[in-house]
């Protein structure tokens, strides 16, 4: 390893340990509906967690509609230049969406997500990020964002079908891993039906 590739792995940039996955499934949901500032997902969240430095630190907060943030990519996010990568968009939205299940009370991952990118995402540039759920079926979430600029104009439309978990999701994380590749139930099989926005 060289002096210029830092080592990923420090204590300080290390996700969680396994022991102490139980631990925050099970106060991950919690939430009172009173609170406006949502919680980080976990310190090391790469969306939203303080400690990750190469994380988004995503800050949200709740209203009546769903939930927002106020958001600007930075120089670590850069795909063309002046313009935030594509990919480090879809993180803070789909870490976004995340941020829904507080206001469910369940666990969900992601099943599915799509981006609209209408305009460039400027680096060092304000945008307010804006989430809902637009529908609920059983265990799917079907959930919407925008990104807006400071005029108001939306830059980038998402959609997103979650599906909600038990917490043994988490907890053998390998297991289902494999296990997702073959859906067990009709419910799962049926692919995200997705509205226009």
């Amino acid at each position: 390893m060289t002096e210029h590739t830092p080592n990923t792995n420090t204590p300080e940039t290390a996700g969680p340990e396994p022991f102490e996955a139980e631990d925050w499934i099970r106060t991950f949901a919690v939430a009172p509906p009173e609170h406006v500032d949502l919680p980080p997902h976990h310190p090391h969240c790469l969306g939203c967690g303080p400690a990750n430095p190469h994380g988004h630190q995503l800050r949200v907060r709740r209203d009546a509609h769903g939930v927002y943030a106020h958001h600007s990519f930075d120089s670590r996010h850069v795909g063309a230049p002046a313009i935030a990568h594509g990919g480090a968009v879809a993180t803070v939205l789909d870490d976004l969406f995340g941020f829904l299940l507080y206001t469910v009370g369940e666990l969900a991952v992601t099943r599915h997500l799509a981006i609209d990118y209408l305009a460039p995402v400027l680096l060092d540039t304000p945008y307010t990020l804006r989430s809902h759920i637009h529908s609920r079926a059983g265990r799917k979430l079907h959930l919407r964002a925008t990104i807006e600029n400071n005029h108001a104009h939306v830059v980038t439309t998402a959609t997103a079908l979650f599906l909600i978990v038990d917490i043994d999701h988490f907890l053998t994380p390998r297991h289902n891993a494999s296990a997702a590749t073959a859906p067990t139930t009709h419910e799962d099989q049926q692919g995200p039906q997705m509205d226009s926005p």
